[in-house]
């Protein structure tokens, strides 16, 4: 019985730990986007990071229709550009225990670009994203899934 206790403890330990990990880590994940306003996915994004910060791109396209158009509405280097593919987010940097803020979040349908933040859920499961002019108060928020 002795035995079996430390056993356990070292699984259970190395259980936590091991999802803790993979709750921080945000590299290579790819995540499902759900609209705030109707509900639908809308589509895959990846993301990875690099030197302390985020970044994500979409890597597909649920509309056929939408999965094959430019990103019209977009300015600068992003005008014109595929939406699949398109780099939507950029410099989230770590804010705290899965928290990550002072990053560029590129509404594709507008072409509208709002600072944001983020936070991963404990279990790290789903991810917060706020995108924002001037305030977070000023904004609008979707959850994302993370796709296992």
């Amino acid at each position: 019985m002795k035995r079996i206790i430390p056993s356990l403890l070292t699984v259970i330990t190395g259980s936590l730990l091991s999802t803790a990990v993979f709750a921080a880590s945000l590299n290579g994940s790819q995540w499902q986007t759900i609209d705030d306003k109707t509900g639908e996915k809308k589509a895959i994004v990846q993301l990875n990071e690099n030197a302390g910060q985020v970044t994500g791109k979409i890597i597909k396209v649920a509309d056929k229709k939408e999965a094959k158009a430019n990103c019209e509405k977009c300015t600068g280097s992003l005008k014109n550009k595929p939406i699949e593919g398109l780099q939507i987010l950029t410099g989230m940097k770590a804010d705290g225990e899965n928290q990550w803020s002072n990053g560029k979040l590129v509404d594709p349908e507008t072409g509208k670009i709002y600072s944001g933040k983020m936070t991963l859920s404990d279990n790290g499961q789903s991810l917060k994203l706020r995108g924002y002019v001037g305030s977070p108060v000023f904004g609008r928020s979707q959850t994302w899934q993370r796709i296992k």
